[in-house]
């Protein structure tokens, strides 16, 4: 079904795509490359952030030559609507080319297995599924976005050999190692938010900026809370977008943006993904982490451990889950175990029970 070019080519796609980061949300990820009838790459495309010209037209004006009876490989179905740019599938009709190979369905409505039909019904020939798998991974956020109207939530945790976060005295810093926590950092500078809770934003006052990295687009900070928080805290005091997401009247410094109306965590993922936050990493403590798992809105998890103890005095690495019998324990799957420094960092995602 698929020639060995193909395969190649969806390959470099999925790279393509990446590139585009998470300057494309809402939109997909999407690479796009197109094959000679002899399977020689001719050009390249890929979206590059929301409201710009799409992977398919970036290939196409990028070809420099008729592209009459060539291939064009794309991640995911080309679009058949009018948008913030025009429809894929029209400059794909109009420059000649014979065959497309699609990694996946678009299941955005507007789209939604319109753009195949479309190319289809122009005589041009359609196969789709190549890597499938890979490119919904790639997809990840959007496509939670598409099924759910949330964002998706990343959850880093950070603890001893034993699960703890904290000494006795509430003290956290420095747990892990410097290696572990420049990992941190690279996972803000790819989120489009940093989430905590008043709790850790008072015991910790953090800044919550992408540090030691490359980053030209700094997360924004949000902090969920019913509480009053200090004026003093960093996060009021220094450059960026802060957010106090609640449903009480607090008092604010006048600088930040408030959020009014959240109760919980699923209205306040949903308000993340209103507002073109894509990707939420959250770094609260063991209450805000345990309410997130509880509600089944982990996405992924990343636990770094370091070799260290606390003993029974120190703070819980995740707070009451409201599991009672050894048959309801939470496991993960697609698991990767890693060493950062001395630490072992372990990601994956949380098997949630079907009820």
């Amino acid at each position: 079904m698929f020639s060995k070019s193909e395969q190649m080519a969806m390959r470099r796609a999925i790279e393509l795509a990446l590139l585009g980061g998470k300057k494309t949300f809402p939109n997909p990820r999407v690479g796009a490359v197109i094959l000679s009838p002899a399977g020689e790459v001719i050009s390249e495309g890929y979206h590059a952030s929301f409201g710009s010209a799409h992977a398919e037209r970036n290939a196409l004006n990028r070809a420099g030559t008729d592209v009459t009876g060539y291939t064009m490989v794309v991640t995911l179905e080309p679009c058949s609507h009018q948008g913030k740019t025009p429809p894929c599938v029209e400059a794909i009709v109009q420059s000649g080319i014979s065959r497309v190979v699609v990694g996946l369905k678009d299941p955005y409505p507007l789209v939604a297995g319109k753009g195949i039909s479309f190319l289809r019904e122009k005589g041009i020939e359609v196969e789709v599924g190549l890597l499938s798998e890979e490119i919904e991974k790639l997809n990840e956020m959007y496509l939670l976005d598409i099924a759910t109207g949330r964002s998706f939530l990343h959850l880093k945790m950070a603890g001893t050999l034993d699960g703890r976060s904290a000494a006795s005295d509430g003290s956290s810093m420095w747990i892990t190692s410097g290696e572990s926590r420049k990992r941190v950092h690279e996972y803000r500078r790819d989120s489009h938010a940093v989430l905590i809770g008043g709790g850790t934003a008072v015991a910790d006052d953090p800044e919550l900026t992408a540090r030691h990295v490359e980053c030209e687009d700094q997360p924004v900070r949000i902090i969920f809370s019913n509480r009053d928080l200090p004026h003093s805290l960093k996060l009021f005091n220094s450059p960026g977008r802060t957010v106090v997401a609640t449903d009480r009247e607090l008092d604010l410094p006048d600088s930040v943006e408030v959020w009014e109306g959240i109760n919980d965590t699923l209205q306040l993922l949903t308000r993340t993904a209103r507002e073109g936050l894509g990707l939420v990493l959250c770094e609260g403590g063991n209450s805000l982490a345990s309410s997130l798992i509880r509600n089944r809105l982990v996405d992924r998890v990343s636990i770094f451990t370091a070799p260290a103890i606390l003993g029974s005095t120190g703070f819980p690495l995740i707070g009451d889950l409201g599991i009672g019998h050894i048959d309801d324990i939470l496991r993960m799957e697609d698991v990767t175990v890693t060493m950062i420094g001395n630490d072992i960092l372990t990601e994956g995602r949380f098997v949630y029970r079907v009820d």
